[in-house]
């Protein structure tokens, strides 16, 4: 994909008004200077999502989120920074001259729109079979028997393949569309003989898309007890089983409003819990859970729950997918159900009442783990402790947390009765020292520290950043804040109005750029401050710091190392008897 100018970006974040963007995913009330709404990206009943229009900048004072248009867009719809840039250039209407990729580029787009465009006219031919043709009846009747409504079917982009060899393969032959290609989508198959025949034949289909909707596969299933009960579409260019997770392009909104997903193993597990209103759910297409598909979820949710099958398998199944969560990035829960029932025929069975009590009392996966070793082994006897123990001991130590795996610790301990000493012992690397566990110091950064007061003067007070520019921002900013610093200076110098959003785009942490968001929109604490005053407090408190931080020893100890005759002997001495006096006078 071509890069994209920055002339064109600046336009488009100036052309796009951050509050109509936003507009269009929350429900905006004047509040001041601000709009305020509910925060889109977690789960809340108080607004505490703020947007700056003058400063074309929004922050979210609940899950410390915050940006400009293009952020948010990034984020809302899980697109990448040039993806989202052509997304609002779109509705701004910012035409972005792409620069002619090279021919091997070209070729492999131009490859990969035509799979797209193949699997989109698959999913509408099903699609037209199962509501329109007398041969899509056994479907309907079908679906009709597992009280599926029409509007789920709908949303899914369900189809049938009709009982025919060669339904799908006819059709795409009178669009012209070369089977060769289709082959490489799973769609047909090769006869030995010559020819192609459909690989879906009377069975349910299932359209797998991406985030944005798009078709990339099919999941078939059978109407009766026929093996193999599912046919799923093999990988191809656009579509790999462990990248993708099936309804995430249903459930992004939901993930988001609940700040979590829910991960079940089936597509009628999905379905049964999105007709029950439970919309944050995805589910794998045939394969376990993978690192690729925590990062997919990493865009949309904070947390998320595994919703296996009862049986064995199911258990297998969340054992495997315990490994995946101790690095602490995304905590997971167990959700469990009785003996003999998956998500489909709880829901069914029970409703979603009980499905949402089921929910709120999820185990976190390594207690869930635990309790489930213990449950199948005699714990009664020092063998059955032991065996415990060595099954606990190599994931205990993958826990990244390590408060977590003290609590844990103890909590093992006392279940097993097993001295916690002895237990932290076997852990060996998990025994950490006290000092660990105290309250971790507070980050300077946090709250509004003298830089963070000065970058908000500057941006309200043009003369304080002529004055910052003036005594030399790198004399008065560490080297974090400096990009941000000199942006500043430099749009005030030239007689403009801050731009915030391209602000915000000189900082390269989402972390930090949501923290200089918090800060930059509202400054009403400014209004009624003596801009010189305040400038002088910061510097003098700037110098001061820096003083602290000279090393005077290292000097002494040259010093100390030298001959009196020398020229850097008295050197020395006049920097020493500069520092003091400088000192004497800040202080």
């Amino acid at each position: 994909m071509s890069i994209i100018p920055d002339e064109k970006v600046n336009e488009v974040r100036e052309r796009a008004s951050i509050v109509e963007v936003v507009a269009d995913y929350v429900s905006l009330r004047k509040s001041g200077a601000n709009y305020q709404g509910l925060c889109p990206f977690h789960g809340e009943k108080t607004p505490s999502f703020n947007v700056n229009p003058a400063r074309g900048i929004f922050h979210c004072f609940g899950c410390g989120v915050g940006g400009n248009a293009i952020t948010f867009i990034m984020k809302i719809e899980g697109l990448t920074f040039p993806e989202a840039v052509r997304f609002l250039a779109k509705r701004v209407g910012v035409t972005i001259e792409e620069l002619p990729p090279s021919p091997r580029e070209k070729q492999r787009l131009d490859e990969r729109e035509a799979l797209y465009r193949i699997n989109g006219l698959a999913a509408d031919f099903y699609r037209g079979v199962l509501t329109r043709d007398p041969a899509g009846e056994p479907g309907r009747r079908y679906l009709a028997r597992r009280g599926v409504a029409d509007a789920t079917a709908e949303a899914y982009r369900l189809g049938f393949a009709p009982d025919r060899w060669d339904a799908l393969t006819r059709h795409l032959e009178r669009s012209r569309i070369p089977l060769e290609t289709v082959e490489t989508l799973g769609l047909i198959r090769r006869r030995e003989g010559g020819g192609y025949y459909d690989t879906f034949r009377n069975r349910l289909l299932f359209t797998i898309a991406d985030a944005q909707g798009r078709p990339i596969g099919f999941g078939g299933r059978v109407l009766d007890d026929t093996l193999p009960k599912y046919i799923n579409s093999p990988e191809s260019p656009i579509y790999r089983k462990s990248e993708v997770l099936f309804g995430v392009n249903l459930a992004r909104q939901a993930m988001r409003e609940q700040g979590a997903a829910i991960v079940v193993e089936g597509y009628f597990d999905h379905l049964a819990l999105y007709q029950a209103g439970v919309r944050h759910a995805v589910a794998t297409c045939g394969t376990a859970l993978t690192g690729e598909h925590l990062k997919l979820l990493q865009r949309y949710a904070g947390k998320v729950y595994t919703l296996f099958d009862s049986d064995s398998a199911g258990q297998k199944a969340t054992c495997r997918a315990m490994e995946l969560f101790f690095d602490g990035a995304l905590p997971a829960y167990v959700v469990e159900l009785p003996a003999g029932e998956d998500p489909d025929s709880f829901l069914k069975k029970e409703g979603s009442g009980a499905f949402a009590d089921r929910l709120t009392r999820a185990r976190p996966i390594f207690d869930w783990f635990f309790r489930q070793l213990v449950q199948q082994t005699n714990t009664g006897t020092v063998e059955g402790k032991v065996k415990v123990v060595e099954e606990l001991t190599p994931r205990l130590k993958k826990i990244a947390n390590p408060v977590e795996r003290d609590l844990y610790l103890k909590e093992i301990a006392r279940v097993l009765g097993v001295n916690e000493r002895a237990l932290a012992r076997k852990i060996g690397g998990v025994a950490v020292a006290a000092a660990e566990f105290s309250p971790r110091p507070e980050n300077k950064r946090s709250g509004t520290s003298t830089e963070d007061m000065l970058l908000a003067l500057m941006g309200k007070y043009p003369e304080v950043a002529g004055k910052v520019a003036a005594y030399g921002a790198a004399n008065l900013f560490p080297a974090e804040f400096l990009p941000v610093a000199e942006a500043i200076i430099a749009q005030t110098s030239e007689g403009h109005d801050v731009d915030w959003g391209l602000i915000l785009d000189q900082v390269g942490s989402a972390e930090e750029r949501s923290r200089l968001a918090a800060l930059f929109v509202d400054d009403l604490h400014l209004e009624e401050i003596d801009p010189h005053k305040a400038f002088e407090q910061c510097r003098l408190t700037r110098e001061r710091t820096l003083l602290k931080e000279q090393d005077a020893r290292a000097l002494k100890r040259e010093l100390a190392r030298l001959d009196s005759d020398s020229d850097r002997y008295w050197e020395i001495l006049r920097m020493l008897d500069a520092l003091r006096n400088k000192k004497s006078q800040l202080l």
